[in-house]
């Protein structure tokens, strides 16, 4: 790493701290045309913007081959079934035909017939045999014809699925298209379209090889701390305070900050705020900043849980896509399970204000999917 020249970035960009590992070259503040430090700034956020996307739109393209995949696969087994259902249709056919049509009247006569006990009870065992394939080649019919409605419901699923897929798709490479003309008529239009193009490949370079990761490295570190978190509270009787079927949970954020350093040493320059129903995170360590902010909602599926939604992340300054944040909300969970805390509860209400955390819990309550309680 080239310190001088990352200095000569973070001069650049005033309160923007990135790698800068290039040849040196003159400094874009020099020359008369030169953009602003927030211009600058602006446009390398929107160049993030677009990096982020492109990678979005990949991992929904594979997401669209892989469904693509499967519905090809659930064709041939359903194409496989009907052949088999075809022929156990003509079997029952065989069944329902030989009784209705005399072809084992022979059989019936020949029990009647047996000149002795044993040749009677062989015979009724062969016919119990006989009436129990066929019921098995029935019941066998009604399974396939069950199990190919099942598969039938699962492709329509997942061609319903691949539209939306597809969709997405679309609304994400029109977002593309037009952040890349702002940015390209930016360039040109600055007089230093090389240097620019130059300072945007580095910072899309450092931002996958240190950015990133760091971003990652936080959320997994939060993850890890979530999933503990229910266990460390149940021993906080102070925390946790119960009136009948009802229990109050109470987290002051200096007691989260606590706990959550107690799980990780990253967590000693990063702090949690709790105000106006936001839930804000702030870390710095070196030249490496990261801002979360984000609220708690109540959800029942696909299971109860009190899930955190992040609405913003800004690393060095620069806020990151959605895309970018539902990629790391679906990798990383942060919410809180309240059942992990006290069996058969449910959170009835979140709040996050005054600095304190406060989420209430109600034995036995179920919730509607309007979201008011029964």
């Amino acid at each position: 790493m080239h310190r001088p020249r990352r200095n000569r970035l973070a001069a650049l960009l005033a309160a923007v701290m990135i790698i800068w590992a290039a040849a040196p070259g003159p400094a874009l503040a020099e020359d008369e045309s030169a953009m602003s430090d927030e211009e600058v700034r602006e446009l390398l956020e929107k160049s993030l913007n677009i990096a982020e996307l492109d990678k979005e739109i990949e991992r929904i393209a594979g997401q669209r081959r892989e469904t693509a995949g499967k519905i090809q696969a659930l064709n041939d087994s359903i194409a496989g079934l009907e052949a088999e259902l075809d022929l156990r249709r003509e079997r029952v056919g065989d069944v329902l035909r030989s009784w209705y049509m005399g072809e084992r009247d022979v059989l019936i006569q020949a029990i009647f017939s047996s000149d002795s006990l044993s040749d009677l009870l062989a015979m009724l065992d062969y016919l119990d045999e006989m009436l129990s394939h066929d019921k098995f080649t029935l019941e066998t019919y009604h399974k396939q014809r069950e199990d190919w409605l099942e598969e039938r419901e699962r492709l329509i699923a997942e061609e319903k699925r691949l539209e939306e897929i597809e969709r997405d798709l679309r609304l994400q490479r029109e977002r593309v298209i037009r952040l890349r003309a702002e940015v390209d008529g930016i360039i040109n239009a600055s007089g230093d379209s090389e240097r620019l193009r130059l300072l945007i490949a580095e910072w899309l370079a450092w931002w996958e090889n240190t950015g990133l990761p760091e971003v990652e490295r936080h959320f997994r570190a939060l993850a890890d701390a979530m999933e503990s978190l229910p266990g460390w509270l149940a021993e906080r009787k102070d925390l946790v305070k119960q009136s009948g079927f009802t229990y109050t949970v109470r987290l002051p954020e200096d007691d989260l900050n606590a706990f959550l350093r107690e799980q990780n040493p990253l967590f000693e320059s990063f702090a949690f705020r709790f105000e106006d129903g936001v839930v804000s995170a702030y870390g710095r360590r070196e030249d490496l900043e990261v801002e979360i902010a984000g609220s708690y909602t109540i959800e029942d599926e696909p299971e109860h849980v009190v899930r955190f939604h992040t609405e913003k992340i800004v690393f060095n300054g620069f806020a990151l896509p959605d895309t970018t944040i539902r990629e790391l909300e679906r990798r990383f969970d942060l919410g809180f399970y309240p059942q992990l805390l006290v069996p058969l509860v449910r959170a009835t209400a979140v709040d996050a204000d005054d600095g304190v955390l406060t989420v209430e819990l109600r034995i036995g309550l179920r919730r509607r999917q309007n979201g008011n309680a029964e």
